[in-house]
């Protein structure tokens, strides 16, 4: 209690005497999608791709319909207002003009001008026809880290150091040549089987807009087509960010530069775009052909059983299975557009040297994607008007389960928006790339609806809400018969003069095996095909519900409730002050509780930027754990989760040391003070606290 009372005093005497700095973008997303799981890998992608952009800014005046498509926080019909207020206004002079476009709300003007830029001389420069000028940009990464692992004694290949590297050549508005070199803490660096340094590469030459090219990458590279049914390792496709986009269907090919190992292609892909001269091609044409390994597990016969994503190789058992496995795909997109219409197909042909197949004893893999051969192929389809617009994919597999979801969105006004959302993936479909809107984001055994709205009724006030059903006819991971699960969120938005209040609120209601079952594995995973009381699972019926012989109190609830309150005061002064509480409910066979409350401090100028954080955390276990979202550095993910008992702080600093090179030093320190130890196994650090030193060196030239 004393430490909670230092803390709450310390918080209420300091918030009103600091101002508020010009907001970063990785702040403004966190506003606009925040969820309450936030530490997985799919949002550190999608942090990776807003990074890329904010690297490299559109030009508004130039930027084409499909250009605009590629900000993932822009609905269909903003993305058409804008380029409508271009053609018919001329070029923008500034992003000031930005506030006249209606369908525009808070939280996208806020976004906007980290993504784009407005150059009234660049029309200018292309008609003088001036030489385009080379510009490198260098990133170097490191994090010390001020103890011990297990692991780094004894059973980790290479040292505790965690590094990377990354290197652009942009020339005009036509080239890209980049490569990005990554190392994980514990993986070898010039030895063993990294031979040649890091332990995962990535590479790309990007050519954009040469004649009917209109984006070419030779290397690593990313796609995404139609609603994700078939194709899509570029964006997750988040409930909070279907709400803001109104559903909008996501296009893009981008090259890869993130550290991920997981959801990439190797080879070559192109887009060209046929039709008139005109800023807006109708047809265009996406083609790929990819060969790459990936990592697999194999039994003891050599049988491919599971694909493995985490890009881990520290010890000999990871490293033995890197790159054991080879993959080749080939595919592509035709879309067409005319005036609000829109309709594309889509198709992917896949290869494994080895034949996958996972357990079938396992009950909620029975199902999942098996052999050596897979195909994949959808048509998508929209029809876009000024106050409503609808959209949908609905694909099938290479035996014949299908997968579709449509939507629906409604604009009666600028202060008000409605989308309505439904999905049905068979339990039976498998898509090796397939990722797209659900409650867990895999397009299979899901069946649901979602409404969401989001409504202006002042000026100053924006709220949001949102509710999804979804239904799963066969077992899942932990839930061994068919299921349903309930997410319900509102989240509200007020700022008055210099004050901005922030309150969100969020409930998920799911279903889990209860582990009173005797005979139950506690995953839930190895019901193999018998009932805990002798009887078999039949798991027959077409539609996967019938999985008899289980008893009724089979599942228990498994809700979670969280909330969480900021306020952020704001004045001239080039500082800012932001007091967050946070708090978790978490019920499975019995109740637990968490909270967190932290203040964040930062005083900015124009070369330099510093950065408290402070956090006071309580939670009863792991399933009441809390998030916390911190600056870091460019290109790398900022939220995190704690549970237990202890303190989070971090000092973040970054200096302009002269005009290309930027020095940015992130100090982190983590107290738990109801554990002796912090992990497990080889992870384990054998005291109760842990410091990291994080270093970033950026060179412009």
């Amino acid at each position: 209690m004393k430490r909670i009372f230092l803390f709450t005093a310390l918080f209420v005497t300091l918030a009103p005497l600091f101002a508020q700095q010009p907001l970063t973008w990785e702040e403004a997303w966190q506003a606009y999608v925040t969820g309450d799981d936030q530490d997985d890998e799919d949002d550190a992608e999608d942090y990776e791709l807003l990074a890329q952009l904010a690297d490299h800014p559109l030009e508004l005046n130039r930027a084409t319909r499909e250009e605009l498509e590629q900000l993932p926080f822009l609905s269909a019909q903003q993305v058409m207002d804008l380029r409508e207020y271009c053609d018919r206004y001329g070029p923008m002079r500034s992003l000031g003009e930005l506030r006249m476009i209606r369908s525009l709300d808070y939280h996208q003007l806020r976004l906007l001008p980290f993504f784009v830029c407005v150059d009234p001389e660049a029309e200018m420069a292309d008609t003088l026809r001036q030489k385009p000028q080379p510009h490198v940009n260098l990133l170097l990464t490191g994090r010390l880290p001020f103890y011990d692992r297990r692991g780094d004694r004894n059973g980790y290949l290479g040292y505790k150091y965690r590094h990377s590297l990354r290197c652009e050549l942009t020339y005009g508005r036509h080239l890209r040549v980049g490569m990005v070199g990554a190392q994980d803490a514990g993986e070898p660096f010039f030895a063993g089987r990294n031979r040649w340094g890091y332990d995962a590469y990535s590479y790309y030459v990007q050519i954009d807009k040469k004649g009917v090219i209109e984006k070419a990458i030779v290397g690593k590279y990313k796609l995404s087509a139609g609603m994700g049914l078939v194709l899509n390792t570029s964006f997750s496709l988040g409930k909070l960010a279907t709400l803001q986009t109104l559903g909008r269907q996501t296009n893009t090919l981008r090259a890869h530069t993130s550290r991920s190992e997981a959801d990439y292609f190797q080879g070559a892909a192109a887009t060209l775009a046929f039709g008139s001269r005109s800023a807006h091609k109708p047809l265009r044409l996406t083609l790929f052909a990819s060969y790459r390994p990936i990592d697999g597990t194999l039994d003891a016969g050599g049988t491919l059983t599971n694909l493995t994503t985490t890009g881990y190789h520290r010890t000999k058992a990871e490293m033995a299975r890197k790159h054991n496995t080879h993959l080749t795909a080939f595919g592509g997109r035709m879309v067409f557009t005319k005036g609000g219409w829109r309709a594309g197909l889509n198709g992917v042909l896949t290869h494994l040297d080895r034949s996958l197949q996972p357990s079938a004893t396992v009950l909620y893999r029975r199902y999942n994607a098996r052999g050596r051969h897979f195909a994949n192929a959808s048509m998508d389809y929209g029809y876009m008007h000024h106050r409503f617009s609808l959209s949908g994919e609905t694909a099938i597999d290479g035996d014949g389960a299908v997968a579709t979801i449509n939507s629906a969105s409604y604009q009666p006004s600028g202060q008000l928006a409605i989308v309505a959302l439904w999905r049905f993936y068979s339990y039976r479909y498998n898509g090796l790339y397939s990722h797209s809107f659900g409650e867990t984001g895999a397009v299979k055994n899901e069946n649901g609806g979602f409404l969401g709205m989001k409504w202006n009724p002042l000026r100053n006030l924006h709220l949001q809400a949102y509710a999804d059903y979804a239904r799963f006819p066969w077992a899942r991971y932990l839930v061994s018969r068919p299921s349903h699960a309930w997410d319900v969120l509102l989240q509200t938005d007020y700022q008055w003069r210099r004050w901005q209040l922030h309150a969100r609120g969020r409930m998920r209601l799911r279903q889990r095996n209860s582990s009173a079952l005797s005979g139950s594995a506690t995953d839930g995973s190895a019901l193999s095909g018998s009932a805990t009381d002798g009887s078999v699972l039949s798991g027959s019926a077409t539609d996967g519900s019938a999985l008899s012989g289980l008893p009724a109190e089979a599942l228990t609830a498994n809700n979670t409730y969280r909330a969480r309150l900021a306020l952020t005061y704001a004045a001239p002064a080039g500082w800012s002050a932001k007091t967050q509480v946070d708090a978790t409910r978490s019920v499975y066979l019995y109740i637990r509780r968490g909270w967190m409350l932290s203040e964040q401090l930062t005083l900015h100028r124009p070369a330099w930027q510093l950065s408290a954080l402070a956090a006071l955390f309580h939670t009863d276990d792991f399933a009441s754990r809390v998030y916390l979202y911190e600056r870091t550095l460019s290109h790398e993910f900022g939220s995190t989760s704690f549970y237990g008992e202890g303190l989070r702080l971090s000092l973040l600093g970054k200096a302009d040391l002269c005009r290309r090179l930027r020095l940015t030093l992130r100090l982190g320190y983590t107290n738990y003070f109801d554990r002796p130890v912090i992990g497990s196994g080889l992870q384990q650090i054998d005291q109760s606290h842990q410091t990291d030193l994080d270093l970033q060196l950026r060179w412009r030239f």
